[in-house]
């Protein structure tokens, strides 16, 4: 599966309710969203319900004729801001408090550094997990078996003896394999807006 942040594909797929294309949307972003609610001091149940919010927002947003516009601002960065609403309308429910709910895209939600770094850094993750089945979708298996064992710190004359290969040839697979991986991950960031304002 390809980083279905920024593939108008999938949007497109989701304004036309397709079924297949939100079961896409909600297994990438369901665990992002409780990982964050979890953050927050969020209980199980209430990760389950912040689940269900995001997504019923952003559902409505589509239905609402949401089109997604890469020059404005990145994906994510939208998203984000309906997560981070989400969760502070969970929060004041859970103290109580009357207030309206935050909207998406507005500034409504406190500055949370914290939180922010955090949204960034699951991201990061995400598209580097998107990459690297994609890097291996391009790699024979040896290979990207190869490429796998040597950058996760094992000695390269291990590696070598494992896979009865030269450690030159380990060492090539490590470089060729980053270059190509770095390429990937450049491509799924200009895709979700490189160009355009992450904030």
């Amino acid at each position: 599966m390809r980083y279905p942040t920024t593939r108008s594909t999938l949007l497109d797929r989701l304004t036309a309710r397709d079924e297949s294309a939100w079961e896409e949307f909600f297994a990438a972003y369901r665990p992002i969203i409780r990982d964050v609610g979890a953050f927050k001091g969020l209980d199980e149940t209430e990760c389950d319900d912040l689940v269900q919010e995001v997504m019923l927002r952003f559902y409505r947003r589509i239905g609402d004729g949401f089109a997604y516009d890469a020059s404005i601002a990145r994906f994510r960065t939208y998203f984000n801001r309906i997560v981070k609403g989400c969760v502070y309308d969970c929060l004041r429910r859970r103290r109580g408090a009357e207030s309206p709910p935050v909207q998406e895209g507005s500034e409504v939600s406190p500055p949370d550094e914290i939180l922010d770094m955090l949204l960034l850094e699951k991201w990061r993750n995400f598209i580097r997990q998107k990459a690297l089945e994609e890097l291996q979708n391009t790699m024979a298996v040896k290979t990207f078996q190869i490429f796998e064992q040597s950058t996760g710190g094992r000695p390269t004359a291990e590696i070598a003896a494992l896979f009865d290969v030269t450690p030159a040839y380990v060492n090539l697979i490590k470089k060729r394999g980053r270059d190509k991986l770095a390429r990937i991950i450049r491509k799924f960031d200009a895709l979700d807006g490189g160009s355009g304002s992450d904030e």
